[in-house]
C-alpha cells in the first residue's frame, strides 16, 4: 500500500499526530483510521493503522515507522500523544498475542515431530508470561486444573509419542 507521506506534515513541515486520523476531526486530509479495518468515508478509503501495525509484525516498531510514517522520530511523537498512545498500547498487546500464537503453533508442530524441548515448552505453558513474584491463588488453581487435565487426557498420547521415537 502506497502512502503519500507528503500529506503527513503541516505547512511548517512539522509531522502531524492526531491529524493523521479520521476519527479525531473527520477531516478529509486525514490519512489513517483507528478502526480495526480500513474505513470508507465520503468516498475515500482510510487504511487502518492498527491493521497495518499488527500485520507488519515488527516488535521493534522501527521498520513499521519507516514504512507507514515519516520515520522513528514521527513514531516517537505519536507515542507522546495520550490519545494516540492509548490506541497504540492496544495494538502492541494484540501484536504480542499474535506473535505468541504463531510461536506456539510452531512449537506444536515441533512437538508432534518428537522434539522433547518443544513438548516441555508446551506443557510448561511457555507462551504465557506473568510478572515476578508469587502466583496468585487463582493462577495456581488454574495451573493445577490444566495439569490434571493434561495428565488425564494426554499422558497416554505423550507416552506413545516418545515410545515410538526410538523405533
Amino acid at each position: 500500500m502506497l502512502i503519500d507521506k507528503s500529506k503527513m506534515v503541516d505547512v511548517g513541515n512539522r509531522p502531524y499526530t492526531q491529524s493523521l486520523f479520521l476519527e479525531v476531526n473527520y477531516d478529509e486530509n486525514a490519512i489513517y483510521t483507528f478502526k480495526e479495518r480500513d474505513h470508507e468515508w465520503n468516498g475515500k478509503v482510510y487504511p487502518s493503522l492498527k491493521k497495518l501495525y499488527v500485520e507488519f509484525e515488527d516488535p521493534t516498531e522501527y521498520e513499521f515507522a519507516q514504512e507507514y510514517l515519516l520515520g522513528w522520530s514521527h513514531w516517537q511523537r505519536l507515542l507522546e500523544n495520550k490519545l494516540i498512545r492509548k490506541h497504540i498500547d492496544e495494538w502492541r498487546l494484540e501484536l504480542e498475542y499474535r506473535l505468541r500464537s504463531k510461536a506456539a503453533k510452531k512449537m506444536i508442530q515441533k512437538a508432534e515431530r518428537g522434539d522433547y524441548q518443544a513438548a516441555k515448552w508446551l506443557l510448561d505453558r511457555g507462551w504465557a508470561t506473568r510478572g515476578a513474584g508469587r502466583p496468585s491463588k487463582a493462577d495456581l488453581e488454574a495451573s493445577k486444573a490444566v495439569a490434571e487435565r493434561v495428565q488425564n487426557d494426554y499422558s497416554a498420547d505423550v507416552h506413545r509419542l516418545f515410545a515410538n521415537q526410538g523405533k
